[in-house]
C-alpha cells in the first residue's frame, strides 16, 4: 500500500470580495490560466469550469479541440470549490485517476479574501505519487498559477 502522500496546500491574500474572488477564480479562469499549462496540441483558446456540481474542467483550444482536466465536484459560491484533476503523471486525462483541488474564499475583509488552495488525494498517482508532489510543490506550478490569478484579481 502506497503511504499518504502531504497534499499541496498555497494560499493569496487579493483585494476583492469573496464574490469577486470565486468569481475571477471561476468564470474569469481563461484571463489567469497560464498558457503553458495544458496538455493539448494546440494553444489554449479558453478555459472552462462549468458552473455547477457536476460540471466539466476543461480547455478548448485554438485548433478546435478540447481537453478535459475533471469535473466539479463542490459549487459552493462565494466560499468554496472543489474539482478534480485527473490528469496522469504522463501529463495526459485520465478518467480513473482523480486527485482533488479544493479551494476556500474567506473573507477578511469586504474588500480583501484569502484564498485556499489544497490539491489533495496525490497517492492516487501511485509509484509516480512524491515524483507529482513535488513537482505541484514547485515555484513554477501552483505558487506561479495562484499569482497568475492574484494579478487578474488586482487587474
Amino acid at each position: 500500500m502506497i503511504d499518504q502522500v502531504e497534499s499541496v496546500r498555497r494560499e493569496v491574500v487579493v483585494p476583492a470580495s469573496a464574490q469577486r474572488a470565486f468569481d475571477v477564480f471561476t468564470a474569469g479562469i481563461s484571463d489567469w490560466w497560464p498558457s503553458e499549462h495544458h496538455i493539448g496540441s494546440a494553444p489554449i483558446e479558453e478555459v472552462i469550469i462549468e458552473p455547477r456540481e457536476g460540471g466539466r474542467w476543461y480547455t478548448r483550444h485554438e485548433d478546435g479541440s478540447e481537453t478535459s482536466t475533471g469535473y466539479v465536484l463542490v459549487w459552493e459560491p462565494p466560499e468554496r470549490l472543489v474539482i478534480t484533476w485527473q490528469i496522469s503523471a504522463e501529463w495526459r486525462y485520465d478518467p480513473k485517476l482523480v486527485t482533488t483541488i479544493e479551494v476556500r474564499f474567506v473573507a477578511e475583509a469586504p474588500d480583501r479574501t484569502r484564498v485556499q488552495l489544497e490539491h489533495r488525494d496525490l497517492d492516487r498517482f501511485g509509484p509516480d505519487a512524491e515524483r507529482m508532489r513535488l513537482t505541484f510543490d514547485a515555484p513554477g506550478a501552483w505558487d506561479a498559477t495562484l499569482a497568475a490569478y492574484a494579478g487578474a484579481v488586482e487587474g
